[in-house]
């Protein structure tokens, strides 16, 4: 299977998941006072490229069977070292492994060789967001963006590194974006409305918990979330 350097989000082979794990820590501690501000470069030209990954190391990847992925992909490189797509899926497995640092190693080297399509600079910084390297979090997901603004997740991960960064208008700004390109978009709302109770703005964070409940009326982390801000 080829795939070129230049793809869209939809047709990448490895799918671009947002990592979510601080919602419930910041639900948790919104309402005792804690809050939720701890959340969440490379240039080079693009060269008209295409690289072809191992099937077998793909479809691993695909059941998600993540370590025999790692060995596919590795036993692979050995005959092209410089197979950026081959480096990536590898970076990718391990993050999802939780191997942050070598998922960022492998990204760096995919990068280096060309491969720079926005998608890896989103993945790239929410790697770096799991190790709380904010400031490299925040260039790789500008990157992201630079690369491709239109993308309402590129801006939804740049508001996430903003707002561990405590620049709250900057994520405010961020998560704006993403709801004006994609108004379906309920994780930057959900956020959003996390960033808005986090300054004592209840009316506006309930104002984004309500537009979540119009489109899904079974989010359930909406609902509670909307019920305890009812309740103050």
């Amino acid at each position: 299977m080829v795939i070129p350097t230049k793809i869209s989000r939809g047709n990448q082979k490895i799918p671009q998941f947002v990592y979510l794990s601080i919602l419930a820590v910041c639900l948790a501690g919104l309402f005792s006072g804690a809050g939720c501000s701890q959340v969440i470069p490379v240039e080079k030209s693009v060269p008209e490229k295409t690289w072809t990954c191992d099937r077998a190391a793909d479809n691993a990847m695909k059941r998600e069977d993540y370590e025999a992925s790692i060995a596919l992909h590795q036993r692979f490189l050995e005959e092209e070292p410089s197979n950026a797509l081959a480096l990536y899926h590898l970076g990718y497995a391990h993050g999802q492994l939780g191997n942050h640092r070598k998922e960022i190693f492998y990204y760096e080297k995919t990068i280096a060789l060309g491969f720079t399509q926005d998608g890896i600079f989103f993945n790239l910084g929410m790697a770096y967001g799991e190790l709380n390297q904010i400031e490299k979090s925040i260039r790789a997901l500008k990157k992201a963006v630079d690369t491709d603004p239109d993308n309402p997740d590129n801006h939804f991960g740049l508001a996430l590194s903003y707002q561990r960064s405590l620049a709250d208008k900057l994520a405010e700004e961020e998560f704006l974006k993403a709801i004006t390109i994609d108004p379906k978009h309920l994780d930057a709302r959900l956020y959003l409305s996390l960033l808005y109770a986090d300054r004592g703005e209840l009316k506006k964070a309930a104002e984004q918990l309500r537009e979540i409940l119009e489109i899904d009326p079974t989010h359930t982390n909406a609902r509670q979330f909307l019920d305890r801000i009812d309740k103050e």
